[in-house]
């Protein structure tokens, strides 16, 4: 009996199901895509903040590390179905490409990540209606294809918004907390178009600019000092379209005045909601939910591993917004919780 599924190939999961191996258990990474990775695979993320590290190069060195163990088995294009209590562990249907088949395992890890949000639920920013308007994922994939133009006319953009706190801190869309990264990550990818738009307006819209702890320098001055990027305190109200440019209105809250504002390209830095299946797997796994949505962790004081089911882990962004590092320290925490878990219940 393998030991413990690991369910998502993300980084968080593929970090969990390392450590699981490294410390002698063995662990079956469970993958609904047909390809390893998470996120930064699917939306092929060629650089990482805060340090501009590869998103390929990290991809690949955990999968590969992966590959090396042999206590990891990984089946991808694979979904959870019936879940049941068996002894002191479950007993997984697994729907694959070679059909259904049952496994049973000792504990269960959730590393089943994100999703974004949904721009088109939006209305106000065009997002589906103007073909230059696009979201910040949507971005990652046109740089790795290293198609920076504009998708309306083919054109080298030569003025770029980014709209902060699309989908997050917004309770018309339903989403009221923080997703976190986003200022962040706009950020990166502003100093990223610069290197490729030298010449170009790249001016960010926020409602606050939330770069915590050391990305302050790493991120926010940078994109000012160095790539020259404006930062426009605002909410954009609308955007509308003439004479083949987008059109910006809204409000500068600082200096309390009106704004209407022409640009080539505008990206929407979309928050991070609850992966489709986390619903339909807190019922089949009797793990809560917290209010937003998220896999709920035990407590502050608890491990950040530890769930309201026994036997049942959770890792990275599953329990809501973080960064890639911290995700993947939690894959790490994970493991060491299911090893004591592991151990107790030899000891009884």
């Amino acid at each position: 009996m393998s030991d413990v599924m690991v369910l998502g190939g993300g980084p968080a999961g593929l970090r969990a199901a390392i450590s699981l191996a490294g410390l002698g258990i063995n662990a079956t990474v469970v993958e609904q895509e047909t390809f390893l990775g998470g996120a930064v695979a699917r939306h092929r993320y060629q650089v990482l903040m805060p340090d501009f590290s590869s998103g390929p190069e990290l991809v690949n060195t955990l999968v590969e590390e992966v590959s090396r163990q042999s206590r990891i088995q990984v089946e991808t294009g694979t979904a959870v179905g019936r879940v049941q209590e068996k002894g002191e562990g479950f007993q997984v249907e697994l729907l694959g490409p070679g059909g259904k088949r049952s496994q049973e395992f000792q504990a269960i890890v959730l590393a089943t990540g994100f999703k974004h949000f949904d721009a088109h639920r939006d209305g106000k920013y065009g997002y589906g209606v103007f073909p230059d308007v696009l979201t910040g994922s949507d971005l990652e994939e046109r740089i790795a294809d290293g198609h920076l133009v504009r998708p309306s006319n083919g054109e080298v953009p030569q003025s770029v918004a980014f709209i902060y706190c699309v989908g997050s801190r917004d309770r018309q869309v339903g989403n009221t907390y923080c997703s976190r990264v986003c200022c962040a990550v706009s950020a990166k990818q502003g100093i990223e178009l610069r290197r490729s738009l030298p010449l170009a307006r790249i001016v960010m819209f926020y409602m606050d600019v939330r770069t915590y702890g050391l990305w302050e320098d790493q991120l926010y001055w940078r994109a000012q000092e160095e790539a020259g990027i404006v930062y426009v305190k605002g909410r954009v109200a609308e955007i509308t379209q003439r004479q083949g440019h987008l059109v910006l209105k809204g409000e500068d809250t600082l200096v309390r005045g009106p704004f209407e504002w022409d640009f080539d390209l505008v990206v929407l830095a979309t928050g991070m909601e609850p992966s489709a299946s986390t619903r339909d797997l807190s019922e089949k796994f009797g793990v809560d939910t917290e209010s937003h949505g998220f896999f709920r962790q035990a407590g502050p004081l608890d491990s950040a591993a530890l769930t309201n089911r026994e036997g049942v882990f959770v890792a990275g962004t599953a329990t809501g917004p973080k960064a890639i590092e911290d995700a993947i320290m939690e894959g790490d925490v994970a493991a060491m919780a299911v090893l004591r878990y592991l151990r107790m219940k030899v000891r009884a």
